[in-house]
């Protein structure tokens, strides 16, 4: 599974866990689906988790990834300027 181009990280991860669920063999072990969720990511979401957990994301848990992931995400979806926003500032600039 690889990322969409306009995927965000949240998305990627719960259609990584969906995939999981149908898969036909569930006991995989966790070094094995960090491995594959890694080699589908973008390189600039590696590098995120990697600033926000503790240095190497690859020594991370299972677990504590899927929970930066979810943070990462929702993080930079709340940080970036929308076109109402934009519109907005290109408005008051002008004096309107």
């Amino acid at each position: 599974m690889v990322a969409k181009t306009n995927e965000a990280l949240e998305e990627y991860v719960e259609h990584f866990q969906y995939n999981l669920q149908r898969y036909p063999y569930p006991n995989l072990p966790l070094e094995v689906l960090k491995s594959v969720m890694f080699k589908g990511m973008k390189d600039q979401w590696v590098e995120t988790l990697n600033l926000m957990g503790k240095g190497d994301i690859y020594e991370e848990d299972y677990e504590n990834i899927i929970q930066l992931c979810i943070t990462s995400s929702r993080g930079s979806t709340r940080l970036k300027p929308t076109v109402c926003d934009a519109i907005t500032r290109d408005n008051k600039a002008l004096g309107g």
